[in-house]
């Protein structure tokens, strides 16, 4: 699910920031903060170098078909409404930048090169020459800065009513946006962020055609006009979507002609689509299928790297004793959850925060997600609080139950007594952004990356002024925890490397024992399955919810 808010989130009451599976059905504010730290080659200039530039292919044809979480026919990257939706928007629109997953290095793709000034404040980009949209009409300067004032500018009337913007904290940071001319942009900043290039590879860096913005305003999310390598063909509420292949793509034209994004949520309904061929692909299956998927030679199930963090989030105003949060953590068992949840897709979260995709992993944080029963009950003896009811609220799907159950167990042995509310998803961000709800104690949730960052997920999670440490966890109540946030902007803004890597960690570690507001329950990918006869598709993308499928073919 997504965290929306770039680099270090403002708190938005209900904005685009938590996962990206379950919360951002109900969202799209908690689940993808954008950070990410550059190279020294990158803080000077940047040339395309990654963005797939071998081209499409030749054209095989036939119809590509993905099974999506849901659709609401509404695919606008300034409106999150479901992770399907923005799938189609991956599909439609392009670019300044990219970033594939098979690197984390921002590339160029609609800006073919770009500089950075000296004081890290000024980005020019430079737009590639002749690339049409799907209307027809040709990219300008003028098509960037509509598409990203409408991010950067909460009044702009082409936005819909309830409108996330999942650019919105990079656009505070904006002194201006301007056209040097024709096929130069130039964005100055207010104060210096390195994630800059990386948060505009994600939804809400999109480019939208101008002419279209202005013919439909509001209404572009069901007329969407963009560059990319499929043109919106039709799309139904609680169906499908249907993209078509663009002969105009500037790396050529897709194998595929049609790409249709089809709504299945039964667990049984898409390991049944998968085996018969009526579902070409997903990222949605379930865990409990991998080991009947993997011995089925129809399918193939896709190794990708584990790049989400399962979490169990504490509200300190529920839980005010940092002995009773600790006593939490110290109690869960991760192996039981990876092995009964996850069915062993994935890995216990020895980098704390940061998943084993992401730069800055670091093991040497894994003491941070240790289990120990019989600390956790000294610790709630200190406290003072055996036998202390403690609510604990799950989505009803995908691994959610289980880990519950799990952990119910696991706090009731360490001496708590638990009760347990299972929600449905489309209601349980509104139950997460509750704090009077009466299982908001403790808060199953887990957090994917747009962007492959150590600030998308450390940045947005102990960041007390974004959702997470505002809303959800009352981190922002906790004497000295302003502070955090200095040190995270600091963070961001180091170069690529081992200094950037170990900010990050201090920061982790702090965070961990002097607040312990998010417990770590394991790290895992969303399964990616696809038939045998699927070639060519981005499966590290695809697993934490991107779709690049300009080389996919049947």
């Amino acid at each position: 699910m997504p965290d929306q808010s770039q680099g270090s989130p403002s708190h938005h009451p209900a904005g685009p920031d938590v996962s990206r599976r379950t919360m951002l059905r109900g969202a799209g504010v908690l689940g993808v903060g954008v950070g990410f730290g550059l190279t020294p080659l990158l803080t000077a200039c940047g040339v395309a170098d990654g963005s797939g530039e071998s081209g499409g292919g030749s054209g095989k044809g036939g119809t590509l078909t993905l099974g999506i979480d849901s659709t609401s026919a509404v695919n606008d990257p300034a409106f999150y409404t479901t992770l399907g939706d923005w799938m189609a928007v991956d599909c439609v629109c392009r670019g300044l930048t990219f970033i594939s997953f098979a690197s984390n290095e921002p590339t160029g793709d609609l800006a073919k090169s770009w500089t950075i000034s000296d004081d890290q404040l000024t980005y020019t980009f430079a737009l590639r020459e002749g690339v049409t949209f799907h209307d027809g009409t040709t990219l300008t300067s003028a098509d960037v800065l509509a598409s990203l004032d409408r991010q950067f500018d909460p009044e702009n009337k082409t936005l819909p009513k309830g409108a996330t913007r999942p650019l919105g904290s990079l656009g505070a940071n904006v002194a201006s946006l301007t056209a040097e001319d024709e096929l130069t942009v130039k964005l100055v900043l207010k104060t210096p962020d390195r994630t800059v290039l990386a948060q505009l590879s994600d939804i809400g860096g999109r480019v939208i055609s101008k002419a279209a913005l202005d013919k439909y305003g509001a209404d572009i999310g069901k007329h969407l006009v963009g560059t990319g390598p499929f043109s919106l063909s039709s799309a139904t509420s609680g169906q499908s979507i249907t993209l078509k292949a663009f002969d105009g793509f500037r790396l050529g034209r897709p194998p595929v002609d049609r790409l249709v994004l089809r709504q299945v949520q039964d667990p049984s309904t898409i390991v049944s689509s998968l085996l018969s061929g009526d579902l070409s692909a997903t990222q949605f299956t379930p865990y409990s299928a991998a080991r009947q998927l993997k011995s089925d030679p129809a399918v193939t199930v896709h190794d990708t790297p584990a790049g989400f963090d399962a979490i169990l989030m504490i509200d300190a105003r529920r839980v005010p004793e940092l002995k009773v949060r600790k006593a939490i953590n110290l109690a869960i068992d991760r192996k039981a959850i990876l092995r009964q949840a996850f069915y062993g897709v994935g890995s216990e979260p020895k980098g704390y925060a940061i998943p084993p995709a992401q730069n800055g992993y670091d093991t040497g944080l894994a003491d941070l997600s240790e289990r120990n029963l019989a600390q956790a009950k000294r610790l709630l003896a200190e406290a003072g609080a055996e036998g202390r009811e403690i609510g604990l609220m799950a989505a009803s799907d995908s691994w959610h139950p289980k880990a519950a159950q799990i952990i119910k167990q696991n706090l009731e042995d360490a001496g708590f007594t638990v009760k347990t509310a299972s929600v449905d998803p489309a209601s349980y961000f509104s139950r997460l952004a509750d704090g009077k709800d009466d299982f908001h104690d403790l808060m199953i949730w887990e957090r994917n990356s747009y962007v492959p960052d150590p600030n998308n997920m450390v940045g947005s999670m102990a960041n007390p002024g974004g959702l997470y440490g505002s809303t959800i966890t009352g981190l922002d109540t906790l004497a000295g925890s302003e502070t955090l946030a200095d040190e995270l902007r600091e963070a961001k803004n180091l170069p690529e490397g081992t200094k950037r890597t170990a900010a990050y960690s201090r920061i982790q570690r702090r965070w961990a024992e002097e607040y312990m507001v998010i417990s770590m329950l394991a790290c895992s990918t969303n399964l990616v399955v696809s038939g045998a006869d699927v070639k060519g598709m981005n499966t590290a993308a695809l697993s934490t919810h991107r779709c690049f499928m300009e080389k996919a073919s049947v």
